[in-house]
Formats: C-alpha cells, sequence, structure tokens
C-alpha cells in the first residue's frame, strides 16, 4: 500500500467520528452529575445506582479496545476479577483504604494486559476474541485452585459500618467520572486517532508510521485499568469474593451489548447503553421475576439487530426511518 493510498483511508478519521454526538455527551455529562446526588436524595437506591456505575465504567473500559482499536474482546471480565482480588488481597493483609485498592488494581491490570497482550494482541479478528476468552477461563480457574485467593470459597472484605456506606457508591462514580474523562482525552489526541487509524485500516496505519501491536497494548492497558479499578471497588463494596462473583459472566458479557446500544468508538455511548440497558434489565427482572433472562436475551438480540451503530449515532442521522433502513441494509459488522 502506497503512501497515497494510506492517507487517503485515512481522511475518513474525523474528530466527530471519534467523538461522536456531542450532545449525547453533554447529556452523560448532565446525567453524571445529577447521579451525585442519589446518596442523598434517593439513599435507599446506592447499591442500584452503584451497580450501574460500575457497568458504565466496564462499558468505558470495554470500548477502549473494542470500539476503538476494532479488537473485541471477550475476556475484559479478567481484569475486573483481578481489580477485585486486588482489593481482596489487601484487605486480607489489613490494608483497608479505596486509594490504594484502586491504585494497585490500576497498576497490576495495565502490566497484565501489556504482558499477556505482547503474543495475543498479534492475531486479529475472532482468533483474538477466542484468545481473550481463553484468558478469562483461564485466570479464573488459576484463582479458584490456589489457596493465596481463597480457591473457591472466596475471601471476605472489611467493609465501613452502614453510616458510611456511601463512600462505596462515590468511589464507584470516580471511577466511572475517570473513565469518561480518559476516554474524552484520549478521544481529543493523537492517541485517539491512531487507535481509529488501526480499526480502520491497520495496513495503511503501519504505512503512516503508526505502530500496531504498541498501540493496541497501550490500549489494552487503559481497558484494563479501567476495568480493574470498577472491581476494586466493588469488592469491599460486596463485602466478599470468590471467582464466580469476580469472573462473573454478566460482567463480561453486559459491557460489550452497552457499548454496542450506546454507540461503539464514541465518548457518550458506553454511558448512554449502560443507563438505558441497566434499566431495562431492572425492570424486567422485577415484572418478570423468573423468565427476565429470557426476555433480556431478546433485547440484546433486538439491540444487535437493529441498532448495530448504536444510539449515538441515531441520535445525529437525518432522513429517519428510511436512512436508518438503508442503513441496516448496507451495514456489515
Amino acid at each position: 500500500m502506497t503512501t497515497a493510498s494510506a492517507s487517503a483511508a485515512m481522511r475518513k478519521v474525523s474528530l466527530a467520528g471519534i467523538m461522536g454526538n456531542r450532545g449525547a455527551l453533554w447529556a452523560a455529562v448532565i446525567l453524571m452529575l445529577l447521579l451525585l446526588l442519589v446518596p442523598v436524595a434517593l439513599p435507599g437506591y446506592q447499591t442500584l445506582f452503584r451497580t450501574i456505575l460500575m457497568y458504565v465504567a466496564l462499558a468505558y473500559g470495554w470500548n477502549t479496545i473494542g470500539g476503538y482499536t476494532g479488537y473485541v474482546s471477550f475476556g475484559n471480565v479478567t481484569f475486573f476479577g483481578l481489580g477485585a482480588y486486588c482489593s481482596a488481597l489487601l484487605s486480607a493483609h489489613g490494608v483497608n483504604n479505596l486509594f490504594a485498592d484502586v491504585a494497585l488494581a490500576v497498576v497490576v491490570n495495565a502490566a497484565f494486559a501489556a504482558l499477556v497482550g505482547l503474543p495475543i494482541l498479534r492475531l486479529k479478528g475472532h482468533y483474538f476474541g477466542i484468545a481473550t476468552l481463553g484468558v478469562a477461563l483461564a485466570i479464573t480457574d488459576i484463582v479458584g485452585n490456589l489457596d493465596a485467593f481463597g480457591g473457591t470459597g472466596g475471601l471476605a472484605l472489611k467493609t465501613v459500618d452502614e453510616a458510611h456506606f456511601s463512600i462505596y457508591y462515590y468511589a464507584a462514580w470516580l471511577v466511572t467520572a475517570g473513565a469518561i474523562g480518559a476516554t474524552f482525552l484520549v478521544a481529543r489526541s493523537k492517541l485517539g486517532y491512531a487507535f481509529v487509524a488501526l480499526r480502520e485500516n491497520e495496513e495503511a496505519a503501519a504505512v503512516l508510521g503508526i505502530a500496531p501491536t504498541r498501540y493496541k497494548i497501550v490500549a489494552w492497558a487503559i481497558s484494563a485499568a479501567i476495568a480493574g479499578a470498577a472491581g476494586a471497588v466493588f469488592a469491599p463494596a460486596n463485602g466478599f469474593v470468590d471467582p464466580s462473583i469476580a469472573f462473573a459472566e454478566d460482567a463480561n458479557v453486559f459491557p460489550i451489548v452497552m457499548t454496542i446500544l450506546g454507540g461503539i468508538g464514541t465518548v457518550a455511548g458506553p454511558f448512554i447503553g449502560a443507563i438505558i440497558l441497566s434499566g431495562v434489565n431492572e425492570l424486567l427482572a422485577r415484572w418478570f421475576i423468573k423468565v427476565h433472562t429470557l426476555f433480556f436475551g431478546a433485547v440484546i438480540v433486538a439491540v444487535v439487530l437493529l441498532l448495530p451503530r448504536g444510539l449515538v449515532w441515531l441520535f445525529g442521522l437525518r432522513g429517519g426511518a428510511r436512512t436508518w433502513l438503508k442503513s441496516l441494509a448496507a451495514y456489515k459488522a
């Protein structure tokens, strides 16, 4: 591929394409500010909204590697689980400090992602996806068989008293705000353009001097750090972790679907998708207690089929239903 053709391929990478709809971004910022009031205005719903914030952070983590670079990971729950166990191990050794929990989780997960990413990120397409899933299954099995991690019996963590329990909510809010802020900064930087260039045409990006493996490792390290930070806050708030909790299937699948619903490779998309899908899941769980997973599965299928580019893209769509239907016909996964 020549430099001229590579430059032509990269011209379709615009700031709007990286950032997404600005109106959606402002809506996300306003909603995040309103979520600060939950412990005061809706104290009985702190756990619910803290869980939603956790999924928002996980969605942003996945969006970095899956949305911006186009490398679909099916194993990001690995980093969430390792982050949770970082907190659990610190608590077991008498350290009960959320700042220490998050800091350790960020460092450990970023380093682990960089180490594992060296061989895995040389794979492409479904080979990469299968490899990440294999890593998640392997780590789950290893943790479950090591006494230092409590084995399958898990580890209990010391939690604060009920009067100060809102500290976990605010910690989750800060982690989520940090994930949104990091995504915003990446999207407006040369790093963001490099990520998207790899997604659009890796060969063209290489011709322009972008080292594919290096940038993919950076993207996965950022993704891992965000997911790890979310896990580090989740563990002490939950008070207990074991492999089935730390590496739960929901924490692996939901963030992917949430990002798709909101808009892959955008700043506001993961937030909007997580808020809507979490609300739908909660309502279905209340109305259809026994079969809510069936209905939720149908919702996931509908999202993938009808909104493959996400709600953020739909917000800026011109031409109404006809344009939307044409886009569905022309869309290629």
